[in-house]
């Protein structure tokens, strides 16, 4: 097996970055592995070189483990969907970090050691047109905080953690309450209605911990569709709590304003094009063909971490 360290620059080296450079270097020479450690240049340069690596070596079995948060776990998927040589790591690096909450004892994701011994699992990938998800889509309000957060964050002394809350902020109070849409399912139900908010999950959490799919699993082949109807601030005030911890699903009120169901593929129609969030980044759709991808995702699981809720393991 050929192991792939991909790290971002942009910390200038720091002494955190020398520090995990060094481990890296020190665990694979233990165990005398073949490794590279490859710095990325620009956006979506990880998807050019994990994909160059495959064309290099075709019939190697290799494993990359990357720096980033969701938004880079989305880019390394999109990179080889399906191709049963490739595994993917992570090391949390990012502001919300909410594919990782799935999993037990996350400390042991930032252990190189940990990685390198890690188990794979095989889970699905939710495809959404062109392009895959391996956590979950946000439209309508959801979406609308990933995008004024991003711009906070580009705000120097403006924290991750800071910006997303300033981002709630301008999405309750000044942004558009509510998204019209149409969700046509194969059984001929069609959906059509103005939505605050629209969550398709493949993990149970978005927005820096919110379980929006609390049903949601990452190998049973479904897609989980949270939709709570378009209400007013003075409401989705007081859903908010038990939307964050998943039990809302339990409680009537949120029962009369929302819907949650499962499904293998359905799609998504809009009156314009709209901006919908994928894994944290940012795209702009006017139909969406949304599908599940079952086993496209090979994932490495560090030692000492695994699932916190019971998955099927890849031999």
């Amino acid at each position: 097996m050929i192991f792939h360290f991909i790290l971002n620059p942009k910390s200038g080296r720091s002494p955190q970055q020398k520090k995990m450079e060094q481990e890296i270097v020190d665990g694979c020479l233990k165990r005398q592995l073949s490794y590279h450690i490859y710095y990325t240049t620009c956006p979506r340069d990880a998807i050019t070189y994990v994909r160059s690596m495959i064309k290099e070596y075709p019939n190697e079995r290799q494993r990359f483990i990357c720096v980033g948060g969701d938004g880079t776990i989305n880019e390394i998927a999109n990179s080889a969907p399906g191709n049963p040589n490739i595994e993917f790591g992570v090391i949390p690096n990012g502001s919300g970090n909410d594919f990782v909450r799935n999993f037990t004892n996350r400390r042991h994701f930032s252990e190189i050691d940990a990685q390198i011994d890690g188990d794979v699992y095989s889970f699905d990938l939710i495809k959404c047109n062109e392009n895959y998800c391996v956590n979950m889509v946000n439209i309508g309000f959801d979406c609308s905080v990933v995008i004024e957060a991003d711009k906070f964050r580009k705000v120097k002394f403006i924290s991750p953690g800071l910006s997303y809350i300033m981002g709630v902020v301008v999405g309750f109070f000044f942004k558009h309450f509510g998204t019209k849409m149409k969700l046509v399912f194969d059984d001929g139900e069609v959906v059509e209605k103005e939505l605050t908010l629209t969550a398709i999950g493949n993990g149970k959490f978005c927005g820096g911990g919110f379980k929006s799919a609390p049903k949601a699993s990452l190998s049973d082949g479904l897609l989980d569709i949270c939709a709570i109807d378009k209400v007013s601030r003075l409401t989705f005030i007081t859903l908010v709590g038990s939307y964050k911890d998943g039990t809302f699903l339990e409680k009537k009120s949120a029962q009369r304003i929302m819907r949650y169901q499962q499904a293998k593929h359905f799609k998504m129609e809009f009156e314009e094009t709209q901006p919908i969030c994928i894994d944290g980044e940012i795209y702009h759709e006017k139909n969406i063909d949304f599908s599940v991808v079952p086993g496209a995702f090979n994932f490495v699981i560090p030692k000492g971490s695994d699932l916190r809720f019971k998955e099927e393991k890849t031999d």
